[in-house]
């Protein structure tokens, strides 16, 4: 399940208002080179930073006096976050992919509770989320997948074909060229793990941007003006907003038809009668996962989550009607009433 960014930032000239602060992206613990520029003002008003991480385009705003710290902070957490949930051999998956026809892998607690969770609401579903996506999401990496390529990814596809011990900690498959893929929530993870970070950093403000999440906290600065992200429009893709949103300290996650998920139920791109799922939850494993969850089930299905309690949804249909969770209703502003209207 692979999502491209959705979310954009909504706010004038994002870099007129201060200072740059660019990374280019290099691997955790490494030096940056001299493509790293930092000015810094006598009092910062804002600092900047957009990179690729493990192929993910990461965007960060951040306003304070401790910036540049918390920028620098929070790229280390995305690294850790790419490396630990990313495809390389050393991630978790990795670890779990290795154990194949072997003594299943050992996993720290806390990763194993992850795994543990991405399993249970596989179960819960049916396997329309499906860890275990990872031989899908090779074929089609590099454009369409030949029919006999998906025939062959499917038989390495089902949830049920890794074993997990609540008692060992440990996850094993029974045989090779089965793998986990996290993709479907590692931008939550890693934006939540963000947002934490800012919320403790002592900035006046900030908002990260990665894959399909972002979050946002405080405000901009002297300006003391709130953060607004703008839902683009899924009718014409054009780089244009539907609608704007004010949700500070909660993860903001969405699923369109241009995400780019897989449905492992067929192994071809899902298709759905929704235009786009938007989830926000103070959990970002559930905000990410929940938006590709019920964007796979459409309408009928996910209009009966309007009403739950650990995170809220805007729901857009083919026909232009957005469905909206009671509680967004003053979050959220309509800017295309030509196209979109509000159901009651």
């Amino acid at each position: 399940m692979i999502k491209t960014l959705r979310i954009y930032l909504i706010a004038a000239a994002i870099l007129t208002a201060g200072v740059l602060f660019y990374t280019k992206a290099v691997a955790p613990g490494e030096p940056r080179d001299s493509d790293v520029s930092i000015s810094v003002p006598e009092t910062p008003v804002e600092y900047t930073s957009s990179q690729e991480i493990s192929g993910l385009t990461v965007s960060q705003s951040v306003y304070g006096s401790d910036a540049a710290e918390t920028i620098d902070a929070a790229n280390n957490l995305l690294y850790q976050y790419a490396a630990l949930w990313g495809d390389s051999l050393d991630s978790v998956p990795g670890q779990i992919a290795a154990s194949a026809g072997l003594e299943p892998s050992v996993l720290a607690e806390e990763d194993y509770a992850i795994i543990r969770r991405a399993f249970d609401l596989a179960e819960e579903t049916g396997g329309l989320f499906d860890p275990t996506i990872g031989a899908l999401t090779s074929v089609w990496a590099e454009g369409e997948a030949t029919a006999d390529q998906v025939s062959w990814a499917l038989t390495c596809t089902g949830w049920e074909l890794v074993s997990l011990s609540d008692e060992e900690m440990s996850a094993g498959i029974d045989r090779p060229g089965i793998s986990v893929d996290m993709g479907a929530v590692l931008p939550g993870m890693a934006v939540q793990a963000v947002l934490e970070e800012y919320q403790t950093s002592g900035i006046d403000g900030g908002l990260v941007a990665m894959d399909g999440a972002a979050a946002m906290t405080g405000v901009k600065g002297g300006e003391g003006k709130p953060f607004t992200l703008g839902l683009l429009n899924p009718l014409t893709n054009d780089g244009e907003h539907y609608a704007v949103l004010q949700a500070d300290d909660l993860v903001i996650c969405t699923a369109d038809a241009e995400s780019g998920l897989l449905d492992p139920m067929t192994g071809y791109p899902a298709e759905s009668d929704l235009l786009a799922v938007t989830v926000l939850s103070e959990d970002g494993f559930l905000a990410d996962a929940m938006s590709s969850i019920l964007y796979m089930q459409g309408l009928e299905e996910a209009s009966s989550h309007l009403e739950e309690t650990d995170y809220q949804v805007i729901l857009v249909d083919e026909n232009g009607n957005i469905y909206l969770s009671p509680s967004l209703r003053e979050k959220f502003t309509l800017r295309d009433t030509e196209n979109f209207s509000l159901t009651d």
